[in-house]
């Protein structure tokens, strides 16, 4: 359902394109680059934003629900972003998202 194009930065679900933020796309990019990974908010924060961001990573939960519910998903419907409380977040590999109802 879902198709990433980084290099267009383009993400598209059951065939239809969706509007990302220039935040949201890099968010999701560096998540699905590192499917079946946990990434960590600290990792994400340091690769999405800037190693040098000061503010509150509460930014990073707001892209994150935002992001989820373009995907349609929600944090307790995930089929693509999962979270690992306490670490980070994880993109869900192919072979999982396939086997998900």
């Amino acid at each position: 359902d879902l198709v990433v194009d980084i290099p267009g930065r383009t993400a598209k679900v059951a065939g239809k394109e969706i509007k990302l933020s220039r935040k949201e796309f890099d968010l999701l990019a560096e998540l699905v680059r590192n499917a079946g990974r946990v990434v960590t908010r600290e990792g994400l924060m340091a690769n999405v934003w800037d190693v040098n961001w000061f503010g509150s990573t509460k930014t990073l939960d707001v892209h994150i629900r935002a992001l989820r519910k373009k995907l349609g998903d929600s944090a307790t419907e995930s089929r693509f972003i999962q979270t690992v409380r306490g670490v980070g977040f994880r993109f869900a590999p192919p072979e999982e998202i396939d086997r998900k109802p």
